[in-house]
């Protein structure tokens, strides 16, 4: 067989025995990095990440995935936490999205080759030339060991979403909003930020009412505050946030309590987010329906509910929502 013709079948078998995925959604969120593995699970690991030395140990596990990419490894998850790695959120997510987007790029067991016709991503804002461009150098053909394993990978098509479209997408496609022909509103609260986007009846999004909102970073450092006279060293915002994540209210393994901050603490960023939302809505007010609140810290946002007569409510599963929401 002559030479050219055995590369030909060399590749066609390579394809062949490659898996090819229609579209991969990662949602690299400020407190977790959520995306849909190979089988069709929703994955969810700690937003940490850690270089890793040489001399240093990196172990792959449920909650942490172990990169190697162009001369250098990392840690990324639940292990970079322990190690005392760096959390997404005090980073431009953009400049990282190269790494992170490694982590949902997986073949299932026993394969080492995938085909991603489209990776789907979640950011701020999609008008962002810069940003896009980050998104962007996932495409092409990237070699990389994912938990020790060689990944040979082609993705064809990068994909940038705007952050709370896939969940009014989601929300209009299984009956969550009772008013579906009217204006609509999607508050997504995270970690570091959160932001509110009203949509028209024809589900634009109308821009100039964009809100950038505090995320529980704002809310932790509230809290860190009220602490810091009560300890010798300044408490550390991400020990915060996991114990309100966790419904524990304890600092650490400290046992020092600081519910009482916490209620106190999370009305004024109630009343902040409250505040910066109908500031930015107040043309729209009156044509306003419903609005769905989602994210990490949507459960924090309950008692709107209560306040708003249920026109603002928190979504079913807040936390994957618009991760669902990427593969409609």
């Amino acid at each position: 067989m002559p030479l050219s013709t055995k590369r030909q079948a060399e590749a066609t078998k390579d394809t062949a025995e490659a898996l090819t995925r229609t579209v991969v959604a990662l949602d690299a969120g400020n407190r977790f990095i959520k995306w849909i593995d190979a089988s069709g699970r929703i994955q969810c690991i700690p937003s940490y990440y850690k270089k890793v030395e040489d001399w240093e140990d990196a172990e792959a596990s449920e909650t942490s995935i172990v990169i190697e990419h162009g001369g250098d490894r990392y840690t990324i998850g639940s292990d970079a936490q322990y190690q005392a790695g760096s959390a997404t959120f005090e980073d431009d997510k953009c400049q990282l999205v190269k790494l992170l987007g490694l982590v949902a790029i997986e073949p299932k067991a026993g394969q080492n080759q995938v085909i991603i016709e489209d990776l789907r991503i979640m950011l701020p804002d999609s008008r962002k030339a810069d940003s896009v461009s980050h998104l962007k150098r996932l495409e092409g053909s990237i070699t990389f060991k994912r938990n020790g394993v060689d990944v040979y990978t082609m993705v064809k098509r990068v994909s940038p979403i705007d952050e709370t479209k896939p969940a009014y997408r989601y929300a209009l496609a299984n009956g969550l909003f009772r008013f579906p022909k009217k204006h609509l509103g999607v508050i997504d609260l995270g970690g570091g930020t959160g932001i509110a986007r009203l949509y028209t009846p024809t589900g634009t999004i109308i821009r100039q009412a964009d809100c950038i909102l505090p995320g529980t970073f704002a809310l932790a450092q509230r809290i860190a505050a009220a602490l810091k006279p009560e300890m010798d060293y300044s408490p550390d915002l991400g020990l915060i946030m996991d114990a309100i994540e966790a419904n524990e209210f304890t600092y650490g393994t400290t046992g020092k309590p600081f519910q009482a901050h916490f209620e106190k603490a999370r009305q004024q960023w109630l009343d902040e987010i409250r505040n910066k939302v109908k500031t930015a809505w107040a043309s729209y007010w009156s044509e306003l329906a419903e609005v769905l609140i989602v994210g990490g810290s949507a459960p924090l946002a309950q008692r709107f509910e209560v306040m708003t007569n249920g026109r603002f409510k928190v979504a079913p599963n807040p936390q994957t929502i618009a991760l669902r929401g990427m593969l409609q």
